[in-house]
């Protein structure tokens, strides 16, 4: 409807300061940022005691058109004047400081201001790569379907091994492995458990690999276990026949 179209809801606010400062791009991502941040605080949706929240990359392109890319150069360079902080482990995972980005703002600091859009601004964003990368990583997690914890973090670590072996994986791919795996163990969680350590030592994409591995090292101990089963069973039953001698006989 033509209401719904020029709602309010359907239009950003960007603080005009913030597009000299920070560029349009850093401007609008701020501007989202802000509205998200909000919500958290009613919702307290942190995820951590030093208030850090999870951002949805998708619904932050559907709201202000920003690729993924752009997000992720947005936070490197916000990070450099301490605006945004990046988790560690999830890239999605930030921290806003908004005390930092109201003062940059009301700054009148003509030196301080350029010395920020310098910083802010630079389109080769070094470590973008990189950000990449642990975005597509935490993506792939975050796709898989698993109820068993044990087996959920051994198959990120596997995510993990595929990628610092300096491969790559889809969705797919991880779907497949996980539907392989499952089908071969059906339940049995330590050797569920086992393949997962073999494919992540070995950096296997494909779980019949560590599988058969897994059947590599079961089948020689088998075979050696049914082989001394059987010897003391033969050597059991001969001294059951061998005939007492006389001088073994008892008075």
């Amino acid at each position: 409807m033509l209401v719904d179209l020029l709602s309010p809801a359907n239009y950003i606010m960007v603080n005009r300061d913030a597009i000299k400062i920070l560029g349009l791009n850093t401007a609008v991502y701020c501007s989202e940022l802000l509205t998200i941040y909000k919500k958290v605080v009613i919702k307290k949706k942190f995820v951590n005691e030093a208030n850090y929240f999870e951002v949805d990359r998708e619904y932050i392109k559907k709201q202000t058109s920003l690729e993924i890319d752009d997000q992720l150069k947005c936070d490197i360079n916000l990070a450099k004047v301490d605006i945004v902080k990046i988790d560690e482990n999830n890239p999605n995972v930030i921290y806003f400081n908004v005390e930092v980005f109201s003062s940059v703002l009301a700054s009148e600091d003509i030196k301080l201001l350029d010395k920020v859009s310098k910083k802010v601004k630079t389109e080769n964003v070094k470590g973008i790569n990189k950000a990449r990368e642990e975005y597509v990583i935490q993506a792939l997690k975050d796709s898989i379907e698993c109820r068993t914890p044990e087996v959920l973090i051994k198959l990120k670590d596997w995510i993990d091994a595929i990628y610092a072996s300096k491969k790559g994986v889809s969705k797919l791919q991880v779907k497949l492995f996980k539907d392989k795996l499952d089908d071969y163990c059906n339940g049995d969680l330590n050797k569920a458990l086992r393949i997962l350590d073999i494919a992540i030592i070995h950096a296997y994409i494909d779980c019949q690999w560590a599988i058969n591995l897994y059947e590599g090292e079961n089948k020689p101990k088998q075979n050696w276990v049914n082989n001394f089963a059987s010897r003391t069973k033969m050597m059991t039953q001969k001294e059951q026949k061998q005939p007492i001698g006389v001088s073994e006989e008892v008075f």
